[in-house]
């Protein structure tokens, strides 16, 4: 049992008819959601996501969550359940499945996602992949899982009923509640009603937009002024989103098609969606409304939109190759508008403000959120999340998918707004094991948990050890020392040369000179006869020459000594 792994030794034991549920992922941070439910022989995950690397992380492409501990379990897990397709919800699974061979579960559109990113990992004939509609169910021994519609920023997002021997739990997913959801599909209100009045002991819900009070807008809004916006606009409109946002991407091709426009596609991850929502028919373009890139040189700029990637400024994305010059399709300029319609993702505001700068250098007419109204969230609000609490009436209370200030506070929500215990709201982070039985919610310990990073195709070989020595050479350098010695006599045939990297210029020859002074006194103190000790050679080397970079410029280098032998 997930008991088992806990560390401390105060820890009871879990209660053998009771609901076990252990976070390893997306309760302390956004991103990389994960959450294992076990009860009796029987463990099923809900979600399998990535983050992004914080920017200390130097050279990390993505982070997931280490699940060593369910892999000690992995004989008793049933089944992986994906509530949406969103890279904080899947991105982890080309990892993960390597190594847990379990079915998968989703809507269509989560599961045609995860098979192409299995597929680039060639990894898609060795999952098994189950396509599970809104109102269908899961079932094994112990656990009913029901999927529940909700309106999010990619269609096809579910929340989740889990009914246990235990209780039941109802597991929000990341929502919003809109009444003029584009695809017609809204939040089943009246289910999270009826399960409400039914009774749940525990509600897991979103947490990520509590800090904003009200409702969040629906995205008809956003459809409305992007009517208007084409409207004002006599130039080429190029407009870039979130990838995923399929629903508003289908919006802005129907209104481009009905202003006479044609649509260029740039960027890989639109490409891959567009194509994945066509495929199953989501996703519905008019005839001879897309052109390929090439194509737009030939149209006047009033007939011309193009949807492309690059809205947290990413280097060589579409949009940063327009502001730079450098792209081969299109120049920015006088007459155009570009639009971006996704939120700035935190950490990411430097380089979009770059981008902003650029494009309005060239001339063109850039709109964004707060100046103009090109997005609204798809997550709950305030209001909205504590209209939840109201319809779902449940005994207890965890707060997820947020960093530690959005748990505490949705806890505050529903216990000072909606009137819930204070014992019954618990904020719990990611390794926190937690049981529900006929008493009530409790806390049973910590297991051990972390996070895998990875760099380029490696899994886990990026350790946080090397995340430091990473560091330190961003902000100190790297010296390098290479010395010939005869491994008979002692003599020193080469050198000493001395290469720094991100410490000084290479053309600073004082510097150099006196390092190559150091390093000839640090080589005379050794006898001749003793510097066929490598080991030794080098360590008189490194000292010394750590104390002369210490001493004359305050940094700390990275100092490789180098010993070619004769």
């Amino acid at each position: 049992m997930l008991t088992d792994q806990i560390l401390s030794e105060f820890t009871p034991d879990g209660n053998p008819e009771g609901l076990r549920l252990l976070p390893l992922g997306g309760l302390g941070e956004i991103g990389m959601n994960l959450m294992a439910l076990e009860y009796d022989d029987e463990i099923f995950i809900i979600d399998c996501g990535l983050m992004f690397p914080e920017p200390y992380m130097l050279g990390v492409d993505i982070v997931i969550p280490d699940i060593s501990v369910l892999l000690a379990e992995k004989e008793r897990i049933k089944g992986i359940i994906l509530t949406h397709g969103h890279e904080d919800h899947i991105g982890a699974l080309p990892f993960i499945l390597r190594k847990l061979k379990v079915p998968v579960y989703g809507t269509e559109l989560t599961i045609a996602m995860v098979s192409r990113r299995l597929e680039e990992h060639e990894l898609l004939d060795d999952c098994e992949l189950n396509v599970v509609k809104a109102g269908e169910t899961v079932t094994s021994n112990n656990f009913l899982i029901e999927f529940i519609s909700v309106v999010h920023s990619i269609p096809q997002g579910v929340a989740l009923a889990i009914t246990t021997p235990a209780g039941v739990v109802v597991h929000s997913g990341d929502f919003k509640i809109d009444y003029t959801p584009l695809d017609g599909v809204p939040t089943d209100l009246n289910r999270l009603a009826q399960l409400g009045s039914e009774g749940v002991d525990l509600l897991l819900a979103d947490s990520t937009n509590v800090e904003s009070a009200g409702y969040s807008v629906s995205e008809a809004e956003v459809k409305k002024a992007f009517a208007g916006l084409f409207s004002e606009s006599s130039g080429r409109i190029i407009i870039t989103l979130f990838s995923s946002n399929l629903n508003r991407i289908q919006e802005i091709i129907r209104i481009a098609h009905e202003r006479g426009r044609k649509v260029a596609i740039l960027g890989r991850s639109l490409h891959n969606n567009i194509q994945i929502a066509q495929d199953i028919a989501l996703l519905k373009i008019p005839a001879d409304t897309l052109i390929d890139i090439e194509e737009i040189k030939s149209l006047a700029p009033h007939e011309v939109l193009v949807i492309t990637t690059g809205s947290q400024g990413e280097p060589f994305s579409g949009l940063s190759l327009m502001a730079s010059n450098n792209s081969k399709w299109i120049s920015v300029g006088s007459g155009d508008t570009v639009i971006f319609s996704s939120r700035f993702i935190p950490g990411n505001e430097k380089a979009i403000s770059n981008l902003l700068n650029r494009l309005s250098r060239l001339g063109a007419r850039v709109l964004y959120r707060p100046i103009a109204f090109t997005h609204v969230s798809g997550h709950a609000y305030r209001d909205e999340l504590g209209l939840l609490l109201n319809l779902v009436k449940p005994r207890h209370f965890i707060p997820i998918h947020g960093e530690y200030r959005h748990l505490d506070l949705h806890a505050r929500l529903a216990v000072e707004q909606e009137g819930l215990a204070e014992e019954k709201a618990l904020v719990v982070t990611d390794g926190e094991l937690v049981e529900l039985d006929e008493s009530g919610l409790h806390r049973l310990g910590r297991v051990e948990h972390g996070k895998i990073l990875i760099d380029g195709k490696g899994v886990g070989e990026i350790d946080f050890a090397t995340l430091h020595d990473r560091r330190h050479l961003s902000h100190n350098g790297m010296v390098m020392i290479v010395v010939g010695i005869n491994e008979s006599t002692g003599e020193i045939f080469y050198g000493p040369e001395i290469t720094t990297k991100g410490l000084i210029a290479d053309e600073n020859e004082v510097i150099l000179d006196e390092a190559r002074n150091v390093v000839d006194e640090a080589l005379l103190q050794i006898p001749a006869a003793e510097r066929s000790d490598w080991i030794e050679v080098k360590a008189v080397l490194r000292r010394a020459i750590k104390k002369y970079f210490r001493t004359t410029l305050n940094k700390k280098p990275i100092i490789l000594p180098v010993i070619i032998e004769l």
